[in-house]
C-alpha cells in the first residue's frame, strides 16, 4: 500500500509498554490459517496498541506492539503475512482509512472509497490479498470487496441480495450466513467468479459457525431452539446432528472444529466462570479441558499446533492460551508480572434467592470500606476474568463486591429475563438486599457500602442510591442514563433495538414509581460523582448533563455535594482500561473519600446543562 495521506497520530513512535504494563487486551482476530493473531492492548497509562502474535508449537510469540493511533471502538485489526497488521479506523466526518502497521513503526495509509463502510475479513490462504471487505448497503444488498496491496486496491468481487454475516475463508471459497427476507441461510461464495450457492437446501434456517476439512458446523433454527448440525461443504449428504452439546452445564458457545473436522471445541459459561470442552460430534463423547478458574472469549482457531483462544483470570490480564494437539489442559504463557490481587466467588442473599458475586480485595466483613460494583448491560455479568478497575479499587484497600443480580447472564434464562419489562425492579431489589446484608453484617461501627456502576450499572446505582438514601457512603456513576424510555428516545438505532428486545420501556409500578433518575433526584443524598464522555454514542452525554442541572436546581452545590466530570475526547468507555489513567485514579479517590475527584483537564458541567448535546 503506497502512502497517500498520513492521518494517524504519532503514537507509533512512542515507547510501547512492556508486557508487565499491559492491563487489558480485546478485539482478538485470527488469520485464515490460524497461525497468527492480533489484538488491541492497553497499557497502564491508558494508551492503546496493536499487537501481533505468531502461534507455534511452543506457544504464542509477540512479533509486534505498536501505537494504535485510533479509537479502539472504531478500529478493526487483521493479521497479515509476516509480522505486519492491517488496521482500519474512522477519522474526521466518518471517513474510513486503512494502514499496514509494521514493527519499525512505518505505516502507509489509504482511504476507503465509496462511502460504504467495510467490515474486514482475513484473506484466504494463497489469494494474494490483504483482506476481504464486506460492505452492507442501504438497499438490502452486500458487496464483497477484494482489498489488494497494489492497484486496483479495492475491487468488487460480488454483489449479493440480502445481508452477509460472518465469513469463514476456505481456500478460494468463503462461507457466510445470508439473511434474506429475515431468514438466515448458509451460503458459499466462490471468489473466482463471484458465484453464490446455498450450502444445503435441507438445512432450513441456519447460521454458519465454523468449518474445517470440508465439514461445516451449523446452528439450525428449530421450534425447539438452536440445534447444532454438520454439513458437507462439497456434497449433498444429509445433515448430521451433533450429539452431546445439550448435556453440558451452562450456556454453550461453539468455537471451532479441529483441522480434521472430527472434533468440536465448546466454551460453556456457568455463573462467573468459563469452561472448555472438546466434543466428538458423532458419539457425543465429551472431554473436559483443565484450566485455572477464569474467563474465556468465544473466539478461537484450531491448527496443527493446537487450539488457541483468549483467556484471563483475576490475577492475569487476557492473553492467548492454547491446548496442544494431545493436551488435556489449557497452557498459558508465564505471567509478565505478579502483584495483581486474586479474586474469589461468594454468594449473598438477594431479594428472592442467592446471588453470586466476584470479590476482590480484603475481607468485606472487616475492610475499612466496601464498594458494591454494578456491571453494565443489562445482559452481561461479572466474570473471573481480569478487571483493571476492580484491581485498582482493591489496590487502594477497598473490598469489592461485584454481584450478578437478576438480569445478569450465566445463571439460566429465568434469572436473565426476570427484568424484561422490569428495568430497575428485581435487580434493584437484589442490590438493596445485598447492601442491607453488608451493612448489617459489618456492624454499626463500620462504614456503609459505596456504590459504583457503569452504563446500565450506573443507572441501577443511581436508582439504588435514591431508593435507600441513607444506605450508602457514596455513589459513582459512569455513563449513566436517566430511564429506559428516555434512552430509547435519544439513543442510536442499535440502542433502541436493545431496549425494545429487553423491554426497557414498560414502567415498573410499585411504591418507588417510574424508574426515572431525574424524577428521583431529590432523594439522592449520598455524595455523588457523575462521569461521562462527551463523544458517547451509546448513552448521550445529555443524560448526565440533565441530571447535573436538576441537582443544581435542587440547591445541591457542584464540586461539594456532587461532582460532574465530562471528558471531551472520550466515548462510552469513559473510564479507560489503564490502571494509571487519571480518570480511574479520580474515581478511586472519590470512592475512598481521599480528595476531590476531578482529574486534570476535566470539563465541568456546562452552564445550561438542560440542552444536552446528543
Amino acid at each position: 500500500m503506497s502512502a497517500r495521506t498520513a492521518v494517524l497520530p504519532p503514537d507509533g513512535r512512542r515507547a510501547a509498554p512492556t508486557d508487565a504494563e499491559v492491563t487489558f487486551r480485546s478485539s482478538f482476530r485470527f488469520s485464515a490459517d490460524g497461525l497468527r493473531a492480533v489484538c488491541v492492548a492497553t497499557g497502564t497509562d491508558g494508551r492503546d496498541f496493536a499487537e501481533s502474535w505468531s502461534l507455534g508449537p511452543s506457544g504464542p510469540r509477540l512479533d509486534l506492539r505498536t501505537g494504535l493511533g485510533s479509537d479502539p471502538a472504531w478500529t478493526q485489526l487483521l493479521p497479515l503475512d509476516g509480522t505486519s497488521v492491517l488496521s482500519s479506523w474512522y477519522g474526521a466526518r466518518g471517513a474510513q482509512w486503512l494502514a499496514r502497521l509494521t514493527p519499525d513503526g512505518h505505516r502507509d495509509t489509504v482511504s476507503v472509497p465509496g462511502g460504504r463502510p467495510l467490515q474486514l475479513l482475513p484473506a484466504p490462504e494463497g489469494s494474494g490479498l490483504l483482506a476481504l471487505g464486506v460492505s452492507r448497503g442501504a438497499a438490502d444488498d452486500t458487496l464483497v470487496v477484494a482489498v489488494r496491496e497494489d492497484e486496483p486496491r479495492f475491487e468488487v468481487t460480488a454483489r449479493v441480495a440480502g445481508t452477509l454475516l460472518g465469513g469463514i475463508a476456505l481456500g478460494r471459497r468463503v462461507l457466510f450466513t445470508r439473511r434474506l427476507d429475515d431468514v438466515p441461510r448458509p451460503v458459499v461464495l466462490d471468489l473466482r467468479d463471484g458465484g453464490l450457492r446455498d450450502l444445503t437446501a435441507q438445512s432450513g434456517p441456519a447460521h454458519v459457525l465454523a468449518a474445517a476439512a470440508g465439514q461445516v458446523l451449523l446452528a439450525r433454527l428449530t421450534p425447539e431452539g438452536n440445534r447444532l448440525a454438520l454439513a458437507d461443504l462439497d456434497g449433498d449428504s444429509p445433515l448430521r446432528a451433533v450429539h452431546g452439546e445439550t448435556g453440558l452445564p451452562g450456556a454453550v458457545h461453539p468455537l471451532a472444529l479441529d483441522p480434521d473436522g472430527d472434533r468440536l471445541a465448546l466454551l460453556t459459561t456457568s455463573g462467573a466462570r468459563s469452561f472448555l470442552t472438546v466434543l466428538d460430534p458423532v458419539s457425543g463423547t465429551a472431554r473436559h479441558i483443565g484450566m485455572p478458574p477464569g474467563d474465556l472469549l468465544p473466539t478461537a482457531a484450531w491448527t496443527g499446533h493446537g487450539l488457541w483462544l483468549p483467556h484471563s483470570d483475576p490475577g492475569r490480564p487476557r492473553t492467548l492460551g492454547w491446548v496442544p494437539p494431545a493436551g488435556t489442559r489449557l497452557e498459558l504463557p508465564e505471567p509478565a508480572r505478579s502483584g495483581h490481587r486474586p479474586a474469589r466467588l461468594e454468594t449473598f442473599p438477594g431479594a428472592d434467592g442467592p446471588v453470586e458475586a466476584v470479590l476482590y480485595g480484603p475481607d468485606w466483613r472487616t475492610a475499612r470500606q466496601v464498594v458494591l460494583a454494578l456491571h453494565g448491560g443489562p445482559n452481561s455479568r461479572w466474570t473471573l476474568g481480569f478487571d483493571p478497575f476492580l484491581q485498582a479499587l482493591a489496590a487502594a484497600g477497598l473490598a469489592v463486591v461485584a454481584p450478578n443480580q437478576r438480569g445478569s447472564t450465566g445463571y439460566g434464562a429465568a434469572h436473565t429475563l426476570s427484568i424484561s419489562g422490569m428495568w430497575g425492579g428485581p435487580d434493584l431489589a437484589d442490590i438493596t438486599a445485598i447492601g442491607r446484608f453488608l451493612t448489617r453484617e459489618r456492624g454499626a461501627e463500620r462504614e456503609r457500602p459505596a456504590l459504583y456502576g457503569v452504563s446500565y450499572g450506573a443507572f441501577l446505582a443511581l436508582l439504588t442510591a435514591a431508593a435507600e438514601p441513607d444506605g450508602w457512603t457514596a455513589c459513582a456513576a459512569v455513563a449513566p442514563f436517566l430511564s429506559g424510555p428516555r434512552l430509547h428516545a435519544d439513543g442510536s438505532a442499535q440502542v433502541r433495538s436493545m431496549i425494545e428486545r429487553l423491554d426497557g420501556l414498560t414502567p415498573v409500578r410499585d411504591r418507588l414509581g417510574p424508574r426515572d433518575v431525574e424524577r428521583l433526584a431529590p432523594a439522592l443524598a449520598a455524595p455523588l460523582l457523575l462521569v461521562h464522555g462527551a463523544r458517547d454514542d451509546s448513552v448521550p452525554v445529555g443524560h448526565s448533563r440533565a441530571l447535573a442541572a436538576r441537582l443544581t436546581a435542587l440547591g445541591r452545590r457542584p464540586g461539594t455535594d456532587f461532582h460532574y466530570i465530562e471528558l471531551p475526547d472520550r466515548g462510552h468507555a469513559a473510564l479507560g482500561a489503564g490502571t494509571a489513567d487519571p480518570v480511574v485514579a479520580s474515581v478511586v479517590r472519590f470512592l475512598t473519600g481521599q480528595g476531590h475527584p476531578a482529574p486534570p483537564g476535566s470539563v465541568p458541567a456546562p452552564p445550561d446543562a438542560r440542552g444536552g448535546d446528543h
